[in-house]
């Protein structure tokens, strides 16, 4: 048994995000749960923007029980391994950097863990923040999920995400912890592990962190490209996964269905490396009248992205 003080330890990745991860940290102060009963652990991923100094002076003065170590530069799934070897709380809860919980976040994890037991990982809503509505920004609305309507929902594992989701510290160890090796979707690769250990997956629409990242659209499909890398090493890493990944992120392979070929191949007559700078430019032209639509268009481009970047992968591993 792992000695613990803590109830639950929560971990938070950080990579040059100096401009949220203050509010992060405070919205932790404020939560509606005894601070002794919890721990904060900031892996800072080597930042160039002052967020270790940052670190050091906040580590002085506030009331959590916080502790903050440098990662190795790597990526986010390298940095929460880092902050589950240095955690002491039975649970764990992931919040990202940039990820700003209300006041009973906390306190909703640990009952709702009550309630389900140490097989249950709870997932609450991750909603985006109103202030990435503007022309400049490439920010898609991608952290809604199908269960956003219902109060409480069980997800299947491939829908997970590590955002505002907590779990038993023990079980991530079993797991095996994230895949360091992939640049995205290290989650959903995490969770098919987490699968086979009898883990469920509990959505809870009112555990709520706001999501504020800002990013440009062209760090939005640079963000596309790197799904495209992570999905071919996965692809080739778990065979028996195949069609659900190449489902998941639209990429072609040979375990696709003759009538997802189909589909595929007439996505690519309509969205291709002729089309996609005119979609682009449309996206960007409506971003702030018609924000669904732009959405819509950014998606079309992003998973252009993906599959190119899958394609061009594959041959390399």
């Amino acid at each position: 048994m792992h000695k613990t003080d803590y109830e639950i330890s929560i971990i938070i990745p950080s990579h040059n995000r100096l401009d949220t991860l203050p509010r992060v940290l405070l919205a932790l102060e404020n939560q509606d749960y005894p601070k002794s009963l919890f721990e904060v652990i900031v892996v800072d991923d080597k930042s160039k923007d002052g967020t270790q100094e940052f670190l050091k002076a906040f580590a002085e003065q506030t009331i959590l029980n916080l502790k903050w170590v440098e990662g190795a530069a790597g990526n986010a799934g390298a940095a929460r391994n880092k902050g589950l070897e240095l955690a002491s709380g039975n649970l764990v809860l992931f919040l990202d950097s940039d990820t700003i919980p209300q006041a009973d976040v906390v306190r909703q994890h640990l009952v709702w863990h009550d309630h389900y037991g140490v097989e249950a990982c709870i997932l609450g809503r991750v909603a985006m923040s109103d202030k990435l509505l503007q022309k400049d920004q490439g920010r898609v609305n991608d952290t809604l999920t199908r269960h956003d309507i219902h109060e409480i929902a069980e997800l299947d594992w491939h829908e997970y995400r590590t955002a505002n989701t907590s779990l038993s510290r023990q079980r991530c160890l079993e797991a095996g912890g994230f895949d360091a090796a992939l640049p995205a979707a290290e989650d959903t690769e995490f969770a098919s592990r987490l699968l086979s250990l009898g883990m469920r997956f509990i959505y809870v629409r009112d555990i709520c962190v706001v999501h504020h990242h800002p990013m440009s659209y062209e760090g939005f499909f640079y963000k596309g490209e790197l799904y495209g890398q992570a999905a071919a090493r996965w692809y080739k890493k778990n065979p028996e996964l195949r069609r659900l990944i190449i489902a998941r992120y639209g990429v072609f392979a040979p375990e696709m269905r003759k009538r997802k070929k189909a589909k595929y191949i007439l996505r690519a007559l309509v969205v291709n490396r002729w089309s996609v700078p005119i979609i682009s430019m449309l996206g960007r032209s409506v971003r702030r009248a018609w924000f669904n639509l732009s959405d819509t268009l950014y998606k079309c481009v992003f998973r252009y992205y993906v599959r190119q970047a899958f394609r061009a992968n594959l041959k390399k591993i």
